[in-house]
């Protein structure tokens, strides 16, 4: 069944003013029934400053009621607090859904950068790895070279190398090749070395 545009207008008026009732703020109470016989008088252009940029329309010079306006000054006030009221809640209901968009963006920026964070962790610790692998390849290097030199060349090299990586170097090699070239390097220079590997060693548990 097809509705007029007068009953349409009546429809969700009544949808709206009931709607807005229930968030009225404190005060006089009014029944569902004084609300319904109030929106079964609204007619379009009865609250023309709503329309026109809340410009209230002149009254008569004698303070009487245009014919055909169906609501006294009480009526008006509260129909016009309620309007009011829910253009408020329109306006809070932006507001929400802005500030919802505005966290939601927010959260996706924040998974963003933790995945290219998780990703460069991952590819630090490769290139990690790649290194301890190559330091690793080329200690043995080092290591294989020293074990088939002579000893006594080998203490002549030992000698020009940091006692750290001289150590490295000793702990990595033939213990019998490590052995013949502690004997060929100066007693100072053999101490140093001594010392190094004890600072080493992990520390024996108490008894």
């Amino acid at each position: 069944m097809m509705l007029k545009p007068h009953g349409k207008s009546r429809i969700a008026g009544t949808v709206l003013l009931v709607a807005l009732a229930l968030a009225m703020p404190a005060g006089p109470t009014y029944s569902m029934s004084t609300i319904k016989t109030w929106v079964n008088k609204v007619r379009p252009g009865t609250f023309p400053e709503l329309d026109v940029g809340g410009k209230q329309p002149p009254r008569p010079a004698d303070g009487r009621r245009p014919t055909g306006e169906a609501f006294t000054d009480t009526e008006r006030q509260i129909l016009l607090s309620l309007m009011e009221r829910k253009r408020q809640l329109d306006d809070r209901e932006l507001t929400l859904n802005q500030r919802e968009e505005q966290l939601r963006q927010l959260r996706d920026n924040v998974q963003n950068q933790v995945a290219e964070l998780k990703r460069l962790q991952q590819e630090i610790e490769a290139s990690m790895d790649a290194k301890k692998a190559q330091d690793a390849e080329n200690l043995n290097k080092v290591v294989n070279l020293y074990n088939g030199m002579d000893p006594k060349k080998t203490a002549e090299k030992f000698r020009a190398l940091d006692p750290k990586i001289a150590v490295q170097i000793l702990m990595a090699m033939n213990q019998r090749k490590a052995a013949q070239l502690m004997e060929e390097l100066p007693p100072e220079h053999a101490k140093r070395i001594t010392e190094e590997i004890v600072r080493r060693a992990p520390a024996s548990p108490a008894k």
